[in-house]
């Protein structure tokens, strides 16, 4: 095992450059944290690295995030020295196996991370969907409501960043796709926080705003795109394939305390 340091992202001494190269070592899986890196995520991120992995804690988000890539002993020696708490958790079978020790789960599904292989040939502008902006917040909290699977993500701030898509129909907004995280100086964003009104499912709505989102990333530059889509939702897994995706790898996602079992 290697020696561990612990960094916090705003400090200008950290070794962005190594982190930023281990992290592509796999893209995909890193997508999120790689957006990371970009200077208005700054306040919110806490880095841990060794010589061969890294872990995450996002602080943007409530509660935050957690995050790791690389060698599962390393990632065991950082995960000591993030701070104890509740934490939405991101990792890779190895790693979620590894620290059961130390996190005590609420909640967790198994997830396929899936990157984007098309060139979208076939994806042109749909009269119902429209770029969304500030004006249509409302209308989006609406949608989402206390809906059991509204995205548990979301925040204002991805709306004000990045490119979110929605259908209106008869007036109402019904369904939505957007981003969780995107960096044009790294190529990557991961589309997020898509969601169809459950009176309004089976209709289409949703590949429709998908595959707006993913004209308008394309259109920007953006080169690697990924999403995460539970294993069991075999008509989105289906739905994404059809739109370019392929599955990349299977993880964990899953609500847990950070520190010792009591």
């Amino acid at each position: 095992m290697t020696a561990v340091t612990s960094i916090a992202c705003a400090n200008t001494a950290m070794p962005e450059s190594k982190i930023r190269t281990l992290l592509n070592l796999d893209p995909v899986w890193s997508a999120y944290a790689l957006a990371d890196l970009a200077p208005q995520h700054a306040a919110f991120c806490q880095w841990f690295h060794s010589a061969e992995s890294v872990v995450l804690a996002y602080l943007g988000l409530t509660p935050p995030v957690l995050f790791a890539t690389g060698q599962k002993e390393d990632v065991v020696a950082l995960s000591t020295q993030v701070p104890q708490g509740e934490y939405q958790y991101t990792l890779l079978p190895e790693h979620r196996f590894s620290l059961e020790p130390m996190l005590s789960i609420r909640s967790e599904l198994q997830m396929w991370r899936m990157s984007y292989k098309g060139d979208n040939p076939e994806i042109v502008p749909s009269p119902d969907v429209h770029r969304l902006s500030g004006d249509d917040l409302d209308s989006m909290i609406t949608l989402f409501a206390d809906h059991a699977d509204r995205p548990d993500s979301f925040h204002r701030r991805q709306l004000e960043e990045s490119p979110f898509y929605g259908a209106y129909h008869k007036g109402e907004l019904v369904a939505v796709a957007g981003v969780h995280v995107m960096s044009e100086s790294a190529s990557i964003a991961a589309i997020g926080n898509v969601f169809t009104h459950p009176a309004h499912r089976g209709q289409g709505f949703g590949r429709k705003v998908s595959a707006q989102v993913i004209r308008g990333l394309r259109r920007s530059g953006i080169q690697t795109i990924v999403l995460n889509v539970a294993k069991d939702n075999n008509a989105a897994v289906h739905l994404y394939q059809d739109l370019g995706f392929q599955i990349h790898c299977g993880y964990y996602e899953g609500l847990g305390k950070l520190g010792p079992k009591t």
